[in-house]
């Protein structure tokens, strides 16, 4: 192998890892892959990792739900805003979703937005009514997961 190979073999290992760390959430155990998009305004993508492995230990139901719904997670500001996020689907009910996530907030709020967006991914994948109230129902899943995960003392 000639010096100028192994130079660039070696730095594509190194982007490939960067890639992986940071962009790409991989959990084998269950087969979730779920790509992370880069952060335009310097929010950390690691507080999006750091809350999906805390749903998959806090809230295994709701871990299931985001790997079964969502396939890619943006945490841009977006119709959300800084505070909030975004729910996007394609014209096809069978694929995965992307969702918007705000990371301002901490760990906290970002799980709970991840929760509240793929609540809405769910509704969208069973073909909810139009007249159904979609807002309440997801409200309701993100209180409850601050609730479940959060104690105050």
């Amino acid at each position: 192998m000639t010096r100028t190979r192994a130079v660039a073999l070696g730095v594509l290992a190194v982007v490939l890892v960067l890639a992986v760390r940071y962009f790409v959430w991989i959990d084998l155990g269950t087969r979730c892959v779920i790509t992370i998009r880069p952060s335009l305004v310097g929010y950390d993508n690691i507080t999006v990792k750091r809350a999906l492995e805390t749903l998959r230990h806090g809230s295994p139901d709701d871990y299931r739900k985001i790997c079964a719904h969502v396939g890619s997670i943006n945490p841009n500001p977006s119709c959300g805003g800084f505070g909030g996020g975004c729910f996007w689907h394609g014209q096809d009910r069978g694929t995965r979703t992307s969702i918007d996530v705000s990371t301002e907030h901490g760990l906290i709020w970002t799980l709970a937005i991840l929760v509240h967006e793929t609540c809405h991914a769910t509704q969208f994948h069973e073909g909810r009514p139009a007249g159904f109230d979609h807002e309440d129902e997801c409200y309701n899943a993100d209180h409850r997961i601050m609730r479940a995960l959060v104690q105050f003392e």
